[in-house]
């Protein structure tokens, strides 16, 4: 690209997005390309910060692409954090502090229409731990399963302290296209699922002794309790609307290790973790040598836009771990999860499963390779986004046009369940933990928001979860939700 000149920061932009080049024939959508060239103009200040971006409108005509590509691509770097919109004057560049580094562009997956399954849904309504198993295409599944077999059995044979080959390669490209780290296949290692990520970087950093570890109040009191089992000093740390208050970490903390947070969407209150915060973390990683660790557990399940990039995005170089799991996306019963980040950090994972001797069994892993590698993933990613979407939106419409003076539903743009705080008339009556044991005997589960808490004490409200029910099926359960709350404001 050429170099920019001088003018007025308009002009600049301008300049500097008209040297972009879009390919046509290339395997990448237009709009990821666009979006990537964009990303790259600010995170290496071609386009400066407060600097105004030309329309939507007058940036496609100037690229011949239509306009649904520029909207969806400066819908994307807005809900990032790298755009803000001003009222009747278009999009800005955010005034933010950035690395020198930037990432490489990821690879769009082709996605196409799911297959039918013969599973249905049980358990009990608004259960956020439910997944959406009657969309699993579990036919195809069995098929994976033999398949993965065939075709890397000599290696499933073998010990693989970092987890299959085959799975880590496909999962590379996965994570490139999906959350846009680069990495290596030596940068990626398969866990049994969540709990066994945590326990092992506990374990790997706290091997010469207890240390602090950062994490998110509110947060998920199952993450607190693995690290606090592992030789992690849990410190929570509070959070606001634009997610962990770094500068609290660091008063209650200086020392600390490491760093949980739930950056896509903050567990539980639902808000991302702001650009000028993710920012301010990595610096404070960069400084003190500690680890951030992303945990994306339902990231992959956004309603507007694509799934938000990864920490590890926006500085290649920081000491960044991102966590997932495959279970929640799938069926409980898989347990399958991964954490990938720099090649010596995974090799101090590598070295603590050794000694433990703790092996993630392979056959499971052999078939998820192929479910990768085989586009079979990427299409139950869009069956899930699909179905989920219609699910919320019964979910919240009901809620707020029949209970609006009853909750509040906080808002939220990923996920497989809403969280709702209670109105003070309720709140002020009974408690949401006295709430929820009312609420069984209903046959409804409401996760208590409060609990989420460390000190077991904060805001009242419920985690509802949706996944596992079609829409025709909220009816009945709504209505006793709505009972529930009518007569707890009545007392």
């Amino acid at each position: 690209m050429d170099e920019r000149v001088s003018g007025t920061p308009e002009s600049d932009a301008t300049i500097a997005l008209l040297s972009v080049t879009l390919d046509r024939k290339g395997a990448q959508p237009l709009v990821r390309q666009l979006y990537h060239h964009l990303r790259e103009l600010i995170l290496t200040r071609r386009i400066a910060p407060g600097a105004r971006l030309p329309s939507t409108r007058k940036l496609s005509r100037e690229l011949a692409v239509s306009r649904t590509v520029t909207l969806e691509a400066f819908g994307q770097l807005t809900a990032e954090g790298f755009l803000e919109t001003r009222l009747g004057s278009g999009h800005y560049v955010a005034q933010l502090r950035l690395p020198q580094a930037s990432p490489t562009p990821g690879i769009a997956a082709a996605i196409d229409a799911p297959e039918d399954s013969i599973w249905s849904a049980t358990g009990r309504p608004f259960d956020p731990s439910w997944q959406a198993v009657e969309l699993f295409p579990s036919q195809l599944w069995g098929r994976m399963l033999g398949r993965g077999w065939r075709r890397h059995q000599a290696s499933a044979l073998e010990r693989h302290w970092l987890g299959l080959p085959a799975l880590r390669s496909a999962l590379v490209e996965h994570l490139r296209a999906l959350r846009g780290v680069a990495l290596g296949p030596d940068q990626v290692m398969i866990t049994a699922g969540m709990v066994d990520t945590l326990a092992l970087v506990g374990r790997a950093v706290s091997k010469d002794g207890e240390v602090d570890g950062w994490v998110e109040d509110p947060g998920l009191g199952t993450s607190r309790q693995v690290l606090g089992r592992n030789g992690i000093r849990v410190v929570p740390v509070p959070v606001d609307a634009d997610g962990l208050r770094i500068e609290e970490g660091e008063r209650l903390a200086p020392d600390a290790a490491l760093a949980l947070v739930t950056p896509t969407r903050q567990f539980p209150l639902g808000m991302p973790l702001s650009l000028p915060r993710r920012l301010a973390l990595l610096e404070w990683a960069r400084r003190t040598g500690a680890i951030v660790l992303d945990d994306d557990y339902d990231g992959e399940i956004r309603f507007a836009g694509r799934p938000l990039q990864s920490l590890a995005s926006l500085d290649p170089a920081a000491r960044v771990l991102t966590l997932g799991s495959f279970s929640k996306l799938t069926f409980a019963g898989l347990r399958l999860g991964y954490v990938a980040g720099p090649a010596d950090l995974i090799a101090r994972l590598a070295e603590c499963r050794r000694t433990s001797y703790s092996l993630v069994p392979t056959p499971a892993q052999a078939a998820f390779a192929e479910f990768i590698a085989t586009g079979a993933f990427a299409r139950h990613l869009r069956a899930l986004r699909s179905n989920l979407t219609r699910r919320r939106l019964v979910l919240v419409e009901t809620l707020q046009r029949e209970a609006g003076d009853l909750v509040d539903v906080l808002p939220q743009e990923v996920g497989m369940h809403v969280t709702v705080r209670l109105a003070d008339a309720i709140a002020k009556r009974i408690s949401d933990v006295a709430l929820s044991e009312r609420a069984a005997a209903e046959g409804l589960v409401l996760l208590p928001l409060s609990g989420q808490y460390a000190a077991g004490t904060g805001e009242c409200g419920f985690l509802l979860g949706y996944a596992g029910w079609a829409e025709a099926e909220f009816g009945d359960a709504l209505e006793r939700l709505i009972g529930l709350l009518r007569s707890a404001q009545r007392g």
